[in-house]
């Protein structure tokens, strides 16, 4: 009898030592991943709100609401399945001509005047097409994505994630990756007045949390210290975060932040030339 008070008291005190512990969660845990792992095996079929566009939620907008450039102003190649605009015959294509592929995460990012990041982004890519590169612009609609799927803003690197190597199959790889994005800071912080033009100060970011983070650090930090003996003050300094990006997808993939919200377009465009100078000599020094 003893002994069984005993046995009984000592799985007593053992169960509240275990309901005070972390173990009651991680078993609640468990079971919850468990059971989304099961939940995962079963069809649904999936429901969109009232108030979603079918365009939408199919993700075949026909053109992109982020571009706000005319389409005739458009020449270099995009993504689109259906694209309104064609590639750039003006330079023939050769086994030797590197790849570039440039993309925005945030597409709707504004400048401004209202031109987005997409804007820049096309503009860019025509500059290094006229350098002699191919270049593709990923212009399929990352927020009519997002609302397909019923995902939220913190899911933007969820949907470039995708569309990412969904152009990495298609074209067969990248000497080059481009994020193009602007940051939210003062105008005091994002322009810079060089030989009296105004130019929007860039930055290159890194996710230091990824398997290329030295790569793509080095890269970053050469097109930095390129950019800055064109047009000195121009490119900050690199800062290296907490984070991903996508940078592990690919080793030369770099993430710019091409001005603020502060700064009108133009400023942006003086820029992208710049950093069109910038990448190309970028790409020509690693083929020496």
């Amino acid at each position: 009898m003893k002994t069984s008070i005993k046995i009984t008291a000592k799985l007593l005190l053992l169960c509240l030592f275990l309901l005070f512990t972390p173990f009651v969660h991680g078993l609640k845990q468990s079971l919850e991943a468990s059971s989304d792992w099961l939940q995962s095996l079963v069809y649904r079929q999936r429901t969109y709100t009232q108030n979603m566009h079918l365009k939408e939620s199919l993700n075949i907008l026909s053109y992109n609401t982020n571009i706000t450039l005319p389409k005739e102003e458009i020449s270099v190649e995009t993504t689109k399945e259906h694209p309104s605009v064609v590639p750039n015959t003006a330079v023939p294509s050769t086994k030797q001509q590197k790849k570039i592929y440039i993309y925005n995460t945030h597409q709707s990012e504004a400048y401004q005047d209202g031109k987005t990041v997409l804007d820049a982004a096309l503009i860019l890519g025509k500059k290094l097409e006229e350098k002699g590169y191919k270049v593709v612009v990923e212009t399929n609609d990352f927020i009519a994505y997002m609302r397909s799927q019923g995902w939220d803003y913190n899911s933007s690197y969820k949907v470039s994630y995708k569309y990412l190597n969904d152009a990495l199959v298609n074209y067969g790889g990248f000497d080059l990756v481009i994020d193009f994005h602007r940051d939210s800071v003062p105008r005091s912080a994002s322009v810079l007045t060089y030989n009296n033009k105004n130019y929007a100060k860039t930055m290159m970011v890194v996710g230091g949390l990824g398997k290329n983070a030295q790569s793509a650090t080095a890269v970053s930090t050469t097109l930095t210290d390129i950019i800055n003996t064109k047009v000195n003050g121009m490119m900050k300094s690199v800062m290296i975060r907490e984070a991903y990006y996508n940078q592990e997808v690919h080793e030369n993939i770099v993430l710019m932040e091409v001005g603020s919200d502060a700064n009108t377009f133009s400023e942006v465009q003086n820029s992208i030339d710049v950093l069109a100078e910038g990448i190309d000599e970028l790409l020509k020094g690693e083929d020496r």
